[in-house]
């Protein structure tokens, strides 16, 4: 059967969105792996989650190691999709950021990495205020353009012709071409939640919900776009491909509800999916 998570699970997982520091996020890690089903299905969940609480520790031991002063930054991609902020010195990045993320704008950021997790609906997007772009940055190195590269979504917070040249220059000398990215313009954005739904489908992940015996899961699975129930199978348990049957959809993709597909069904944003296997 799919792998089925607990409300327990959910809100687990939610304090762990919400964390301000990485010991937060590391005692609501712990917490989903105490909550989290431990049927045979739930192997692939379980085990991700045991390596993501690996890496954090990792995470906070090399901050420590570090030093006050010398922290070591490491962002690692999380969430549905992520969605990074740049923009030159003295740009409205961090303000937008904010807005989007919805903090306290405490002004302008030009020198760290600020992550916080952003609610979309039922999923969570990670949204990234970069530091700040400057002549000279594609020299530096760091994980600056490896986030990029990993962004689904880049939001360019612009003034200026001048502004846009320099970050375009900066990305094209780490062989990263903007016109090949998902990236939107701003100076400001009247309507936080239009504009997120705007990422969303620009980006053109699906969210599928999976069934176990006329129970749907609240935490849905995201899929790319062209995603089919094999997908789903293969994503939800390593053995369900192999031992598939039959699946049964409800939602936007099925010509009524509860309909019978194979493997080939191509998925839509908002199904339920029912796998049985042999």
């Amino acid at each position: 059967m799919p792998t089925n998570v607990t409300v327990e699970y959910v809100l687990a997982e939610e304090e762990y969105f919400k964390a301000k520091t990485p010991a937060d996020r590391l005692a609501a890690m712990k917490r989903m792996i105490a909550v989290a089903p431990k049927h045979k299905s739930a192997e692939k969940l379980n085990a991700a989650l045991k390596r993501k609480f690996s890496e954090l520790k990792k995470d906070i031991e090399r901050e420590k190691k570090a030093g006050k002063g010398k922290r070591t930054e490491v962002v690692r991609k999380e969430g549905a999709l992520t969605v990074v902020f740049i923009g030159v010195a003295n740009s409205p990045k961090s303000r937008l950021f904010a807005k989007i993320a919805g903090l306290e704008y405490k002004g302008e950021n030009e020198y760290k990495f600020v992550m916080r997790m952003i609610p979309y609906e039922n999923v969570w997007m990670q949204g990234i205020d970069m530091p700040a772009f400057y002549a000279g940055i594609s020299e530096a190195g760091g994980q600056i353009f490896d986030l990029v590269r990993l962004a689904d979504f880049i939001i360019l917070a612009i003034k200026s012709a001048d502004d846009f040249e320099l970050i375009r220059n900066e990305l094209a000398k780490r062989d990263i071409d903007i016109n090949k990215k998902n990236l939107a313009s701003a100076i400001d954005i009247s309507d936080v939640d239009d504009f997120k739904e705007k990422i969303w489908r620009r980006v053109g992940k699906i969210r599928v919900k999976t069934r176990t015996r006329g129970v749907t899961a609240p935490k849905p699975v995201v899929l790319d776009p062209r995603a089919t129930v094999k997908d789903l199978a293969g994503t939800v348990h390593k053995d369900f491909v192999q031992r598939f049957k039959i699946a049964k959809i409800w939602g936007p993709s099925a010509k009524f509800a509860g309909q019978q597909v194979g493997l080939e069904h191509r998925l839509a944003d908002g199904d339920s999916v029912e796998i049985f296997t042999k």
